[in-house]
Protein backbone atom coordinates (compact mmCIF):
# COMPACT_ATOMS: atom_id res chain seq x y z
CA UNK A 1 0.00 0.00 0.00
CA UNK A 2 2.72 2.21 0.81
CA UNK A 3 4.76 1.22 -2.55
CA UNK A 4 0.99 2.39 -4.15
CA UNK A 5 1.44 6.05 -2.72
CA UNK A 6 4.68 6.25 -3.29
CA UNK A 7 3.86 5.96 -7.29
CA UNK A 8 0.64 8.03 -7.00
CA UNK A 9 3.07 10.92 -5.53
CA UNK A 10 5.45 10.45 -7.88
CA UNK A 11 3.09 10.28 -11.03
CA UNK A 12 1.08 13.84 -9.52
CA UNK A 13 4.38 15.16 -9.05
CA UNK A 14 5.31 14.77 -12.93
CA UNK A 15 2.17 16.04 -14.41
CA UNK A 16 2.12 18.81 -12.20
CA UNK A 17 5.95 19.35 -13.56
CA UNK A 18 4.93 19.09 -16.91
CA UNK A 19 1.92 21.79 -16.77
CA UNK A 20 3.67 24.44 -15.52
CA UNK A 21 7.38 23.93 -17.28
CA UNK A 22 5.29 24.68 -20.85
CA UNK A 23 6.88 27.58 -22.59
CA UNK A 24 4.63 30.70 -21.65
CA UNK A 25 4.29 33.10 -24.40
CA UNK A 26 4.55 36.93 -23.76
CA UNK A 27 2.21 39.35 -25.67
CA UNK A 28 4.16 41.61 -28.09
CA UNK A 29 4.57 44.78 -27.03
CA UNK A 30 6.17 47.40 -29.13
CA UNK A 31 8.55 49.90 -27.68
CA UNK A 32 12.24 51.10 -28.02
CA UNK A 33 14.41 48.36 -29.36
CA UNK A 34 15.65 46.10 -32.51
CA UNK A 35 13.14 44.68 -34.90
CA UNK A 36 13.61 42.56 -38.14
CA UNK A 37 10.91 43.33 -40.76
CA UNK A 38 10.63 41.81 -44.33
CA UNK A 39 8.58 43.78 -47.20
CA UNK A 40 7.18 42.10 -49.61
CA UNK A 41 5.13 43.14 -52.81
CA UNK A 42 1.61 43.02 -53.76
CA UNK A 43 1.91 39.66 -54.80
CA UNK A 44 3.79 38.56 -51.74
CA UNK A 45 7.33 37.93 -53.69
CA UNK A 46 10.20 39.12 -50.90
CA UNK A 47 11.48 42.41 -52.09
CA UNK A 48 13.69 43.24 -48.39
CA UNK A 49 14.66 42.02 -45.14
CA UNK A 50 15.73 44.61 -42.71
CA UNK A 51 16.13 45.31 -39.03
CA UNK A 52 14.65 48.76 -37.60
CA UNK A 53 15.73 50.28 -34.32
CA UNK A 54 13.50 52.72 -32.38
CA UNK A 55 15.39 54.95 -30.55
CA UNK A 56 13.18 57.32 -29.70
CA UNK A 57 9.26 56.59 -28.36
CA UNK A 58 7.75 59.65 -26.46
CA UNK A 59 3.89 60.78 -26.54
CA UNK A 60 3.57 58.35 -28.98
CA UNK A 61 6.10 59.47 -31.52
CA UNK A 62 8.78 56.98 -32.58
CA UNK A 63 11.89 57.41 -34.22
CA UNK A 64 15.17 55.35 -35.20
CA UNK A 65 17.21 54.24 -37.77
CA UNK A 66 17.11 50.90 -40.17
CA UNK A 67 19.03 48.78 -42.11
CA UNK A 68 18.81 46.21 -45.13
CA UNK A 69 19.89 42.86 -44.42
CA UNK A 70 19.29 41.59 -48.04
CA UNK A 71 17.68 42.73 -50.86
CA UNK A 72 15.61 40.39 -52.85
CA UNK A 73 14.64 43.32 -55.48
CA UNK A 74 17.23 45.48 -56.59
CA UNK A 75 14.88 47.28 -58.84
CA UNK A 76 12.12 48.26 -56.22
CA UNK A 77 11.07 51.46 -57.25
CA UNK A 78 10.93 53.12 -53.78
CA UNK A 79 14.28 51.09 -52.51
CA UNK A 80 16.09 54.42 -54.03
CA UNK A 81 14.45 56.85 -51.83
CA UNK A 82 14.85 54.77 -48.74
CA UNK A 83 17.71 56.16 -46.61
CA UNK A 84 18.21 54.36 -42.96
CA UNK A 85 16.22 57.16 -41.08
CA UNK A 86 12.16 57.22 -39.61
CA UNK A 87 9.75 58.95 -38.04
CA UNK A 88 6.32 58.15 -36.93
CA UNK A 89 3.21 57.65 -34.82
CA UNK A 90 2.05 54.82 -32.18
CA UNK A 91 -1.62 54.66 -31.80
CA UNK A 92 -1.97 52.32 -28.47
CA UNK A 93 -5.34 52.92 -28.29
CA UNK A 94 -6.31 51.45 -31.74
CA UNK A 95 -2.81 49.70 -32.26
CA UNK A 96 -1.88 50.92 -34.75
CA UNK A 97 1.47 52.09 -35.88
CA UNK A 98 2.56 54.65 -39.04
CA UNK A 99 6.19 55.01 -40.20
CA UNK A 100 7.62 56.89 -42.72
CA UNK A 101 10.46 55.87 -43.99
CA UNK A 102 12.27 59.11 -45.06
CA UNK A 103 11.15 62.31 -42.96
CA UNK A 104 13.53 64.45 -44.43
CA UNK A 105 11.33 64.54 -48.26
CA UNK A 106 7.34 64.20 -49.06
CA UNK A 107 8.31 62.92 -52.52
CA UNK A 108 9.06 60.01 -53.45
CA UNK A 109 8.56 58.04 -49.84
CA UNK A 110 7.69 54.99 -48.26
CA UNK A 111 5.23 54.91 -45.92
CA UNK A 112 3.91 51.51 -43.64
CA UNK A 113 1.06 51.44 -42.02
CA UNK A 114 0.78 48.41 -39.64
CA UNK A 115 -1.05 46.86 -36.77
CA UNK A 116 0.05 45.85 -33.53
CA UNK A 117 -0.74 42.06 -33.35
CA UNK A 118 -0.12 39.22 -30.69
CA UNK A 119 3.04 38.38 -32.42
CA UNK A 120 4.21 41.77 -33.92
CA UNK A 121 3.04 44.37 -36.42
CA UNK A 122 1.96 43.67 -39.97
CA UNK A 123 0.22 45.39 -42.19
CA UNK A 124 0.75 47.21 -45.74
CA UNK A 125 3.05 49.53 -47.21
CA UNK A 126 3.21 52.29 -50.17
CA UNK A 127 5.25 54.04 -52.25
CA UNK A 128 3.95 57.66 -52.97
CA UNK A 129 4.92 60.18 -55.15
CA UNK A 130 3.96 63.33 -56.24
CA UNK A 131 1.67 62.16 -58.48
CA UNK A 132 0.01 59.46 -56.23
CA UNK A 133 0.48 56.20 -55.34
CA UNK A 134 2.70 54.11 -57.09
CA UNK A 135 3.69 50.67 -55.28
CA UNK A 136 2.24 48.89 -52.20
CA UNK A 137 2.65 45.57 -50.57
CA UNK A 138 3.17 43.73 -47.09
CA UNK A 139 5.31 44.11 -44.50
CA UNK A 140 5.96 42.15 -41.61
CA UNK A 141 8.22 43.96 -38.48
CA UNK A 142 9.10 41.11 -35.37
CA UNK A 143 11.08 40.75 -32.36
Amino acid sequence: MKRHFIVFLTVCGLIIAGCSSGNVSTPFKFGKGKYKFIMNDSLGKELVRGTLNVLSYENEKISGTYEFTKISDKNFEGFSSMDGEFSGDVNSKEKNVFINTNPRIADSNVFWNLKIKNSGLSGSWNYSVFRGRSKVGQIKITK
